[in-house]
């Protein structure tokens, strides 16, 4: 018996040893374990390429200005250099590397024109600023390299600056504290950097195209395409469509070159109904011929609306959750119903459920997908199309949204929750929900070839 004790001890201590110490080991950040080490200067170079797409081009127009400026880190046997930077009107890369160091260090703070030094400077931007998301940056001889990712200068009008001759950099650099996952940030020198940038200087080749994909009696057709370093701008047509808006665009292209490059855009709408549109696309870094577009998927706004009736009585006084299964429409391969009504003392909340069929191995195939709808006003009609809201009372009047409380929560993949005042609830026989203009997805998984072949050149 005292044998059994003594070993029931000693597990015991062993589980709360290894405990803390697999916890400690699980949240080490994925930069730090995934963090590779360059043989030659030309594996660091290989990473900013696969970082920054169109860098090669930029390289070869002569738009990456040359920095060079040694900064010291005060309290640490290390120094960070600020080695070059490519403004353009997309974003603004810093390429930098610390020098002395073997672990990931994030470059953060602010660039602002030498007249307009802010109040605050921000030290850090998130991880998604450094590098790109599956790789940090890369060590070589004793040194991190990577590259920070900010928006360019606007005017007050929100316009991106079409010419800066001086800009100035307030630097800091943070390192990841691996006691509490906090970071730990260092204010270095600030300093000005001789810009002299120009929007003229990144020329922009516009090339027709004449090509389509077929989807079950509809069509993408792509007219155009936009090349400069910075951007691909593609412009197309979704055709045969019952007048359904494209907003977001899923999908890759290749080329012959070997360069691979994923997107998701979303689009923007250049002209009214029948509407023509433009996404931009990651730029590649060495010009094909051709460009081998895969097209996952596309998300739409249709004509499509659907109406729930809500017998509020049925419900009582309670308050409680109530499972339900009111209303239930078959659209678009997809089961839209309400599924949950609860009771609170300050809401009624109503959960409307979206249960599709439609998934990337049925393609081609369309499902409703839940996006947050706005609420319907006065005037709402003259809007852009846009899923749509409206809550109705037993006399058909609309949901008051100056005097209710109210709120939407949308759940991705599974539906909305519509949040009503307590009081309209109490004081309607029946609530009316209508959501309009519903959303959905469009599975194409095809593929086009947009031939690169005939180029006129644009100041614009």
């Amino acid at each position: 018996m005292n044998k059994r004790r003594f070993f029931l001890f000693l597990s015991v201590i062993f589980c709360l040893v290894l405990i803390p110490v697999l916890y400690l080991l699980l949240r080490q950040p994925a930069s730090e374990t995934s963090l590779l080490t360059a043989s030659g200067r030309d594996e660091v170079n290989q990473f900013y390429y696969r970082a920054v797409p169109g860098l090669k081009r930029a390289e070869e127009e002569n738009l990456v200005r040359d920095i060079n400026k040694r900064l010291e880190w005060p309290g640490r046997n290390a120094a960070v250099y600020i080695d070059r930077i490519w403004y353009n009107v997309k974003s603004v890369t810093i390429f930098y590397h610390v020098e002395g160091i073997s672990e990931t260090a994030f470059l953060g703070g602010d660039l602002y024109l030498p007249s307009e030094e802010p109040h605050e400077v921000q030290p850090f931007h998130g991880t998604h600023s450094i590098g790109r998301a599956s790789e940090k940056g890369i060590l070589y001889q004793d040194s991190f390299y990577s590259c920070l990712k900010l928006p360019p200068l606007r005017a007050l009008s929100n316009q991106v600056l079409s010419e800066i001759e001086k800009i100035s950099f307030t630097p800091y650099i943070n390192l990841l504290r691996k006691k509490d996952g906090g970071m730990e940030s260092t204010r270095l020198k600030s300093f000005e950097i001789l810009l002299n940038y120009n929007t003229d200087e990144e020329e922009i080749i516009k090339i027709p195209l004449d090509s389509q994909i077929d989807i079950d009696g509809r069509q993408l057709h792509f007219y155009q395409i936009d090349l400069s370093p910075s951007a691909l701008q593609l412009y197309f047509q979704y055709l045969k469509s019952e007048r359904d808006m494209v907003y977001r665009v899923k999908g890759s292209y290749s080329t012959a070159k070997g360069e691979v490059h994923t997107f998701d855009s979303m689009t923007k709408a250049i002209t009214k109904y029948p509407y023509h549109y433009i996404i931009e696309i990651p730029p590649f870094h060495i010009r094909p011929e051709t460009l081998q577009v895969h097209i996952d998927s596309i998300s739409c706004i249709s004509n499509e609306s659907v109406e729930f009736l809500i017998d509020t009585s049925q419900f009582g006084g309670k308050n409680r959750s109530y499972a339900v299964e009111l209303g239930k429409k078959r659209i678009k391969n997809t089961d839209v119903l309400i599924s949950n009504i609860s009771l609170n003392r300050q809401a009624a909340e109503i959960f409307v459920s979206f249960v599709s069929d439609a998934n990337e191995a049925s393609a081609p195939i369309m499902g409703l997908e839940p996006v947050l709808p706005k609420w319907e006003h006065k005037g709402s009609d003259g809007e852009e199309p846009s899923c749509r809201l409206a809550v109705l009372d037993s006399d058909l009047q609309p949901y008051n949204l100056d005097i209710w409380n109210y709120g939407l929560d949308l759940l991705p993949g599974e539906g909305i929750r519509i949040r009503l005042d307590r009081r309209f609830w109490d004081d309607s026989s029946v609530a009316r929900v209508q959501l309009k203009n519903l959303a959905y997805i469009y599975y194409v998984n095809k593929e086009v070839s947009l031939p690169l072949l005939f180029e006129t050149s644009s100041d614009e």
